[in-house]
């Protein structure tokens, strides 16, 4: 029996145990979730576009979400039959939980998302608004797999996107289908359709002003077309960028989740953060599937392209340096929006917590006439550039004959760029269902 199935057997057997044990649990009993997560706050949060709609959806991996035991003395051997990852460190090194692997225990998923759940698969769903914190519900959605089945959620959450000024990507927690690759097996199973339909609190977007717009009806995929972070390539890319003037505004959250914060700009970097170019991608992302991307980390993903008046097209590719752009300047300063400043060694990789969501900050500073001539942000993935992971992927220790989800491919996304208006969300509703 190979690795892979005598780890689903573990699985099975596990989870039909607990499972027993929780069926008189109620789906949606977490009281940290209902007051924090669906409390209705947005300050100064990111619409991406003018108009609401579905940006990116899809499986992002599968069997890691609600591990039972995770943080026991088994932990390792029991991650690994769920089919997650385990990195290894130097032996003086103490790395938090999450820096190990990126499965998540039984309880954090209970607190972040609602249900009691064991072995889940994320599905990260991506809007142009943000959305209405409490009309956000497993109800709201049915994902269409490849054999025409129709899987719903156990569980739906803005987490890790808790920041007041983010909240436009909802995780969806669930069955969604297996890790083979659609191009090389015949049996996987995929979602290839996603739609959200009405329920008792129709699922709401907030755009500028607060205007209200149900997202009842919004779909995407053509029922065909794989939706899977185990097809070739199919890692995180970036589905939306924003050229904004520096504001911390909102760059808060309940205090309950807040452990990585403060994470912006400012905290970092002081008055050289002028300017943040942020990206949202497709998922979360990793250099290897669960250790963080780090502050000092764009010249290893990134660069920005721009164009001078005469058409010519200059890439940044560097940190600390000054580039001409028809005569202005324009200097990237690092990255934020990921882990906290520290008083000791903030970016050393093994212990770095970092917010864990799909937004990243490219901090600029320099003149405004130079920001203006930005036109999109590229991600290579090859030639020097490493790609990005999702929290599915191998790690450093990957277990032998273990499916793993798929680095991404190079992307060049457009730049909105919205120095003149922010295109933000300031809007409170203190209900809470």
């Amino acid at each position: 029996m190979t690795t892979f199935l005598q780890s689903r057997l573990a699985v099975v057997l596990v989870t039909a145990i607990i499972t027993m044990c929780t069926t008189q649990v109620d789906a949606a009993t977490s009281p940290l979730y209902r007051w924090f997560l669906q409390r209705d706050i947005l300050i100064k949060a990111d619409c991406w576009e003018p108009e609401p709609r579905i940006m990116a959806a899809g499986l992002g991996f599968t069997g890691i979400l609600g591990i039972p035991g995770l943080n026991g003395s088994n932990g390792e051997q029991i991650c690994r039959a769920f089919g997650g990852t385990w990195n290894t460190f130097d032996a003086d090194v103490d790395p938090p939980m999450r820096s190990i692997t990126s499965a998540a225990s039984v309880l954090s998923i209970w607190i972040g998302y609602g249900p009691w759940a064991i072995g889940k698969s994320g599905f990260p769903v991506e809007f142009s608004w943000p959305v209405q914190p409490s009309t956000v519900s497993p109800s709201d959605f049915v994902v269409t797999l490849s054999d025409g089945s129709h899987a719903h959620p156990v569980g739906a959450s803005i987490f890790p996107n808790f920041e007041y000024n983010e909240r436009s990507t909802i995780v969806l927690v669930g069955d969604f289908g297996n890790r083979l690759d659609p191009d090389n097996h015949p049996d996987a199973l995929y979602p290839v359709r996603l739609n959200i339909v009405q329920d008792d609190t129709p699922l709401t977007c907030i755009g500028p002003g607060g205007k209200m717009a149900s997202a009842v009806g919004f779909h995407y995929g053509d029922g065909s077309t794989p939706m899977t972070g185990y097809l070739g390539d199919s890692g995180p890319q970036l589905c939306a960028a924003k050229l904004s003037v520096m504001d911390t505004t909102g760059d808060f959250g309940p205090f309950v989740f807040s452990g990585a914060l403060p994470n912006h700009g400012v905290a970092l970097y002081g008055d050289d953060a002028q300017y943040r170019l942020r990206v949202m991608t497709t998922g979360g992302f990793s250099r290897d599937g669960v250790v963080a991307v780090m502050p000092t980390d764009f010249e290893t993903f990134f660069r920005i392209r721009v164009h001078t008046k005469a058409g010519e097209v200059i890439w940044i590719t560097e940190t600390g340096v000054e580039y001409d752009i028809d005569g202005a300047t324009l200097e990237v300063v690092g990255l934020a929006e990921l882990g906290r400043a520290a008083d000791q060694d903030p970016w050393v990789q093994a212990t770095y917590t970092e917010d864990h969501d799909n937004q990243i900050d490219i901090v600029l500073k320099g003149d405004e006439a130079a920001m203006r001539q930005i036109t999109h942000v590229h991600i290579p993935a090859g030639g020097g550039y490493l790609p990005f992971y999702n929290p599915g992927g191998p790690g450093n220790n990957p277990t032998p004959g273990m499916i793993y989800s798929q680095p991404g491919p190079p992307d060049m996304q457009p730049v909105w760029v919205a120095l003149d208006h922010p295109w933000t969300v300031t809007w409170f509703n203190w209900l809470v269902r």
